[in-house]
């Protein structure tokens, strides 16, 4: 098996050791993320390869299975075929499936972050066809390797702005040397960025060795498939989990032999758009909130972490290195608990999170509601006002106030 190979020829980074719990962005993600899913809420999130120590499979799967606590697939692209696997997840350690929409139709009814790693010399085209909001790279902290990066995010941020596209956020996950070291390197992409690019570079998190991760579900499919067709077959594959989930429990018939009505439909073997099932569409809800109030707010990138006693409140920050606070109605109060913390922690902040500007950091206070009413008394008191409406194609953001007309 892979995992053997791996294991022999990285023995160098290997403990013996209960995985080692890190700091910055990746741990509170891990906390983030522990929450059950809901409908919306896979993410599709490209894993880019730098330059790394020994071999990259088991660092992508290292890093992978430790940004995202949930069940998680991983899917490597090749130019002869896919490389798929479930990490945080129980199962066989070969995958039954005999065909990749199968097994994306499997994987759906419980994957809630699918990573996918370009493959090599493709990484710019793959981050644009799958549509991706962030796109995590994976690198050494070698000064080889922090130069491969931050040229990785320049060829990106040069590509999504001559094309019209906006910018997705770019964390940077250092593997295979100290935490010292590992944020020296991050600090100086990220620097480079913001100098040269106006791009933040947050810090994913420090790797210093490789740790054991429960991959189950192996397999290779001999399939070509484009970024785009993927994010299609992707997208059929959760519409139609979630739609079985959704959907009243059938009653069973009371002749005897008779087929199952909850059996899986068929699905032809190669996941494009025209091959893979229609896309069931997911009903429209009037009321409620996402389930992150930050991805939805154009211009935002969001930032996994939160104050104590007030997980309520999101943070998020923005191309200038602000820090956003974003909460509900119901839990305006601890906004101002929210920014005294950020406050007298801005230097931790600024250390997890490079991108964020000097001081003072600038912090942007935001109130969400899912009714414009809701808002009039609001008008004035010095933070941003925004309204999410949920539509049949998503949450679509109408802002009530701006810079100018939020201060008294």
């Amino acid at each position: 098996m892979i995992d053997d190979r791996f294991d022999r020829l990285a023995s160098l980074f290997l403990g013996e050791h209960e995985p080692t719990p890190t700091t910055g962005m990746e741990a509170a993600m891990s906390r983030a993320t522990a929450s059950p899913p809901k409908e919306a809420a896979a993410v599709i999130t490209p894993l880019v390869a730098g330059n790394l120590p020994v071999l990259a499979h088991p660092w992508l799967w290292h890093v992978a299975a430790r940004l995202d606590a949930r069940p998680t697939a991983l899917l490597r692209l090749a130019a002869d075929g896919v490389q798929v696997a479930m990490l945080n997840a129980a199962g066989p350690a070969d995958s039954e499936r005999s065909d990749l929409a199968a097994w994306l139709l499997e994987a759906a009814t419980v994957a809630r972050r699918w990573f996918v790693v370009p493959r090599s010399g493709g990484e710019i085209d793959t981050v644009s066809a799958l549509e991706a909001e962030e796109a995590v790279v994976v690198t050494g902290g070698d000064e080889a390797a922090t130069v491969a990066a931050y040229q990785w995010v320049r060829r990106l941020v040069e590509s999504a702005k001559s094309a019209g596209r906006s910018v997705p956020l770019t964390p940077i996950a250092v593997v295979g040397c100290d935490e010292a070291a590992a944020r020296e390197a991050a600090a100086t992409v990220s620097t480079a960025s913001q100098a040269f690019l106006g791009q933040p570079v947050p810090m994913a998190g420090a790797f210093p060795r490789l740790e054991r991760t429960a991959v189950t579900h192996q397999r290779f499919y001999g399939e070509t498939v484009q970024a785009a067709e993927l994010l299609a077959a992707i997208r059929t594959a959760g519409a139609a989990a979630w739609a079985r989930k959704a959907a009243p429990a059938p009653v069973r018939p009371a002749a005897p032999r008779m087929p199952d009505p909850v059996s899986v439909p068929a699905v032809e073997a190669t996941p494009s758009v025209a091959a893979s099932p229609a896309p069931v569409p997911a009903p429209v809800i009037a009321a409620g909130m996402p389930e992150t109030l930050a991805s939805c707010v154009p211009g935002l990138w969001p930032v996994s972490i939160r104050c104590p006693g007030h997980a309520q409140v999101e943070f998020a920050t923005d191309e200038s290195g602000r820090l956003h606070l974003l909460t509900t109605l119901e839990h305006a109060a601890s906004l101002r608990a929210a920014r005294a913390w950020a406050e007298r922690h801005a230097p931790m902040l600024r250390a997890g999170f490079p991108g964020l500007a000097g001081d003072p950091l600038p912090l942007v206070e935001r109130l969400v509601f899912a009714e414009a009413p809701r808002a009039a008394d609001w008008h004035h008191a010095g933070m941003r006002l925004d309204l999410l409406v949920r539509t049949a194609s998503g949450w679509m953001h109408v802002p009530l106030n701006d810079e100018r007309s939020m201060l008294p």
